[in-house]
């Protein structure tokens, strides 16, 4: 056979494979890897899409919370799990964006060790409190943490998280002396919240909606630069003194390093179907997230320049977990 020859019917070869590939998977359960606690954001947001996944594959799409560390636990096993589309990371901003500039224990490359396969779409955090407090508004809180040094206390769903960053940088804009309350995960902290041994708590958006809708708590300002769509009540940092306030916050799908090219095109292609459907925009609009489709290279592209932006903001600010 002609070289020629033989490097066509290779390369036919190769492709036919990969259809093939592409037409089989996936023929067994697949695993979602969601790196935080049950209740928090993360896994609201992770557990709506492994159940669309679920329907467009015809495979179940597993949930297993590996929660700690702001998410890098959960992120460090699924960058050693086998690259065989068969294990999935509901990555996110905490774990991929902020925990390996600020932890130094983070054994993972977030480029290198990591297939990042598509955008979910982006969100913000929330200043909320218990229904009882005196101070509603941002300019009262700051108040009242200025006339009682020490005294107010704040929530987050962990050390190094966007919403510890956030309350490190009120305290930083603002000279407001509060103190981090860090638990392991939004769902018992919520649960304190709710009963009080906490009063103020900063949360994603996602994750407090549900509670902000039912008047478990209030919701006194959001970090995203404009007011959200589904919440246009809730004013913004920015409106309320604090332009330097402004995080916005995401959530995709990643797989280990070498994840099979064509599976990850389908796995896109299957998030662009479940994204586009009205029901599960609307759902995803009523946490407070919006969603937002990418291709594969856009969104490796988006979280390298997120990194990049994380870790000049704990640079420049000095914050470090407590």
């Amino acid at each position: 056979m002609k070289y020629g020859t033989w490097l066509g019917t290779a390369m036919l070869a190769a492709l036919l494979s990969g259809s093939v590939m592409a037409q089989a998977w996936p023929t067994r359960p697949v695993k979602l890897v969601i790196p935080f606690p049950v209740g928090g954001s993360t896994d609201v947001v992770g557990r709506v899409i492994a159940k669309e996944l679920s329907d467009r594959l015809g495979q179940p799409v597993v949930v297993d919370n590996r929660g700690g560390a702001s998410g890098t636990i959960g992120s460090e096993l699924l960058a050693r799990m086998a690259p065989d589309g068969y294990s999935l990371l509901l990555s996110n901003v905490g774990s991929q964006g902020v925990g390996p500039s600020l932890f130094s224990t983070v054994k993972y490359d977030v480029i290198k060790d990591f297939t990042h396969i598509a955008m979910i779409g982006t969100f913000p955090n929330v200043l909320i409190a218990h229904p009882s407090v005196s101070t509603k508004t941002v300019g009262s809180f700051i108040d009242a943490a200025r006339q009682a040094p020490g005294k107010i206390s704040y929530a987050t769903s962990g050390n190094g998280s966007t919403n510890h960053f956030i309350g490190e940088l009120l305290k930083f804009h603002s000279g407001a002396q509060i103190v981090h309350v860090a638990y392991r995960g939004a769902g018992p902290a919520l649960t304190d919240l709710m009963g009080r041994q906490v009063e103020y708590m900063f949360d994603s958006m996602p994750s407090a909606a549900q509670y902000i809708k039912s008047g478990r708590v209030i919701a006194i300002a959001v970090s995203s630069a404009e007011r959200s769509p589904a919440y246009p009540q809730i004013p913004t940092f920015k409106e309320s003194g604090l332009p330097q306030i402004q995080v916005s916050n995401w959530f995709g799908l990643s797989g280990p390093a070498g994840s099979p090219r064509e599976v990850v095109v389908k796995l896109n292609d299957e998030m662009r179907v479940i994204l586009a459907k009205p029901e599960v925009a609307d759902k995803l609009r009523s946490l407070g997230l919006e969603p937002s489709a990418m291709s594969p290279d856009a969104f490796a592209r988006f979280v390298s320049e997120d990194v990049a932006r994380w870790k000049d903001a704990v640079k420049n600010t000095g914050i470090k977990p407590n």
